[in-house]
C-alpha cells in the first residue's frame, strides 16, 4: 500500500561568494520530488528574485477610450449563450458577469468579469465576495455546460501582462471539451492509480494539516502551501470530495473565494502584482479519489524590462525553480488564515 513520502534532496552547491568572488562558498539546494506527479522542483537559497517595491500601475491599469469588459460597452461588445447553456444569455451574480470567449481555446470557452464597474480592481480589492461570485458564475456555465454532455472543465484566470493576459480589466477564463489539458490528465490519471487506501488528497490534506506548510481550512476546502511548488508563492485548495467544478457548492465558492482573496492580499504585501490561478475538473468520469485542485501563483511584477519569471527550466525542462520554500511562504500567509 502506496504512503505518501516528501522526498527531497539537498545537494551543496559550490560558488563564488557575491561579494568576493576569489572566495568559493558552499550554498545548499533543494531539490524536491513531487509525491504524486513525479515532478521535480529547486529550491535556490541566497539572492531573492522577489521585488523589494511594488511599481507605479497607473499608466498601465487606466482605463483606454474602448475596453470591451467595462459596463459601458460589455453589452454591445460581447455575445450571449445559447438558451442550451443558460436562459440568461450573459450569468451575473453580483458584480460578476460571464460572457462567450471569443478566443477558441477549447470546444466551449467563456470569459468572467469580477467587476464591470470598474477597469482594474487591485489585488486588495479583489474581495471574497467579488471572488466567491466570479466562481458561482463559472459553476453555472459548467452546469450548462455539462447540460450538453459531460467532459472536462477547468477555471482559469491571468492577471495582468506578465501573466499572459492580453486585456487588464480582471477576468478568468473557462475551458471545456473532451481532451483537456496535460496537467488534468495527468492528476485525474494519477489520483485514480495511486495505491492507498484512501485517496491521495485525503491522504495529503490529513498529513499536512497543523504542518508547517498548512494554511487553515474552511468548510471542505483545505489551503496550504504544496511541498515541490511548480511556481512563485504558490498556494493550493483541495475541496475535499468535491470531484467536478459543477459539484462546487455556493459555500465552496464562498470558502475558495475567502481563501483566494487572502492570497491576493498576501501577495499585495509582498510588493506582487500579477497572478495566475487555475481550477481543475478531473474529466467526464470524474473518480472518487479525486478532489478538486486549485493552484495560484505569482508572476513577475508589470514594469519597464521586467525579468520573466519563466526560465529554460520551466518552459524546456519542465522543472520549477523558486526561490522561497514553502514552508516559508506559509509561515507568512498563515496568519490570513487564523
Amino acid at each position: 500500500m502506496a504512503e505518501i513520502e516528501f522526498v527531497e534532496h539537498t545537494v551543496t552547491a559550490h560558488v563564488p561568494e557575491l561579494a568576493n568572488p576569489s572566495n568559493r562558498i558552499e550554498v545548499p539546494l533543494s531539490i524536491r520530488i513531487d509525491p504524486l506527479t513525479g515532478r521535480t522542483s529547486r529550491i535556490v537559497t541566497g539572492t531573492k528574485l522577489s521585488p523589494t517595491e511594488r511599481p507605479d500601475l497607473t499608466g498601465l491599469t487606466a482605463k483606454p477610450s474602448f475596453c470591451p469588459f467595462c459596463a459601458d460597452r460589455i453589452e454591445s461588445a460581447t455575445g450571449t449563450f445559447p438558451p442550451e447553456i443558460t436562459d440568461e444569455g450573459r450569468i451575473r451574480r453580483g458584480s460578476a458577469v460571464i460572457v462567450p470567449n471569443v478566443m477558441a481555446y477549447s470546444e466551449y470557452s467563456s470569459v468572467g468579469l469580477y467587476d464591470t464597474e470598474r477597469h482594474f480592481v487591485d489585488l486588495p480589492d479583489l474581495t471574497p465576495e467579488l471572488v466567491s461570485d466570479l466562481l458561482g458564475a463559472f459553476v453555472e456555465y459548467t452546469r450548462g455546460v455539462h447540460r450538453i454532455r459531460p467532459m472536462w472543465s477547468s477555471i482559469n484566470a491571468n492577471y495582468l501582462p506578465p501573466s499572459g493576459s492580453s486585456l487588464v480589466h480582471p477576468h478568468a477564463q473557462s475551458a471545456h471539451d473532451d481532451v483537456g489539458t496535460t496537467f488534468q490528465r495527468v492528476l485525474a490519471e494519477r489520483s485514480e492509480a495511486w495505491g492507498g487506501g484512501r485517496s491521495y488528497w485525503e491522504e495529503l490534506v490529513e498529513m499536512e494539516e497543523g504542518g508547517p506548510r498548512w494554511l487553515g481550512s474552511r468548510g471542505r476546502v483545505a489551503f496550504l502551501t504544496p511541498f515541490a511548488p511548480v511556481g512563485f508563492h504558490e498556494v493550493w485548495a483541495v475541496v475535499r470530495g468535491c470531484r467536478a467544478i459543477d459539484e462546487l457548492s455556493a459555500a465552496d465558492c464562498e470558502n475558495l473565494g475567502t481563501g483566494m482573496a487572502q492570497v491576493f492580499g498576501a501577495y499585495h504585501d509582498l510588493n506582487l502584482t500579477s497572478f495566475n490561478w487555475a481550477l481543475y475538473g478531473a474529466g467526464p468520469s470524474p473518480s472518487e479519489r479525486y478532489s478538486l485542485l486549485l493552484r495560484i501563483v505569482s508572476r513577475s511584477n508589470a514594469e519597464p524590462m521586467y525579468r520573466s519569471d519563466v526560465t529554460y527550466f520551466e518552459k524546456l525542462h519542465d522543472e520549477a525553480m523558486t526561490d522561497l520554500a514553502p514552508e516559508d511562504l506559509a509561515a507568512t500567509l498563515r496568519p490570513r488564515f487564523a
